[in-house]
């Protein structure tokens, strides 16, 4: 049995939705005893209706075998059931909020925050952190302009820097995701691995991302796109064109 671990954005999911050859190659996969999961930095209910939470347009075409979300700091079953989770308090929620001044959005038992938002129109907006009354978070991100990917560094670096006792920062892009300490896609993929109790040679792993690089790092085999950054193509074992081209690759190989 395989088990293949894919990115959403950029990776499964696209500006014009999930394309039609990527759901076919999944159903095969599966259809012939693997296993196809998601390993991203959205949380379970940005996964399941992905278009701004627009219940008109929910995720259905796909039966995934597993979910790997907020980067690894919350991990669910088939049936969604919990089977890994670490938080982050809020303390530091707030502390890093005011260090880092654009747009972020919080994450608290799948339901998203969002403080200080610019155009993004879902989730529950909030005026102050203040009205947020849980002690600990599942997940934040800082969210800057689009094609600000320096600055977007510069943020991940800095909590990387200051705050690694306490949670773990990735560039996707121009956002930045932060889940708790010691989690990333690459110790997700791991729960994952001894949940399903899989020989690490048959795990593989795709994604476009920076964020993505743990999870490259976690698995045998990585693959990435041609339109990823350099730095994630030097970390893929193969570089291709779509999901449905490593996915036709991999079954090669049975």
């Amino acid at each position: 049995m395989k088990i293949l671990a894919s990115d959403f954005d950029n990776t499964l999911f696209f500006n014009d939705g999930i394309h039609k050859q990527d759901v076919e190659a999944i159903r095969t996969f599966q259809k012939q005893g693997h296993l196809f999961g998601l390993c991203t930095g959205r949380q379970l209910e940005g996964i399941k209706y992905p278009f701004g939470g627009n219940r008109d347009f929910p995720l259905t075409d796909i039966d995934f075998d597993f979910y790997i979300t907020l980067s690894g700091g919350v991990i669910f079953n088939k049936n969604c059931d919990v089977i890994f989770e670490k938080a982050i308090p809020m303390t530091i929620v707030r502390e890093v909020a005011e260090i880092i001044p654009v747009h972020m959005s919080i994450v608290y038992k799948d339901e998203i925050y969002m403080y200080r938002p610019t155009d993004i129109r879902w989730g529950t907006t909030i005026e102050t952190l203040n009205e947020l009354t849980f002690k600990d978070a599942d997940a934040f991100s800082f969210h800057f302009p689009e094609g600000d990917l320096e600055n977007a560094k510069k943020a991940m670096d800095y909590i990387n820097s200051h705050y690694s006792d306490t949670c773990a920062a990735f560039q996707n892009n121009n956002h930045v995701d932060v889940c708790g300490v010691g989690c990333s896609k690459g110790t997700g993929i791991k729960h994952v691995i001894n949940y399903f109790n899989i020989d690490e040679n048959d795990v593989y792993g795709i994604g476009d991302s920076w964020n993505d690089l743990p999870l490259l790092d976690g698995v045998k085999h990585g693959y990435t796109f041609t339109y990823a950054p350099l730095d994630v193509k030097d970390k893929a074992e193969k570089i291709v064109d779509s999901l449905a081209e490593a996915i036709q690759d991999i079954l090669k190989e049975d």
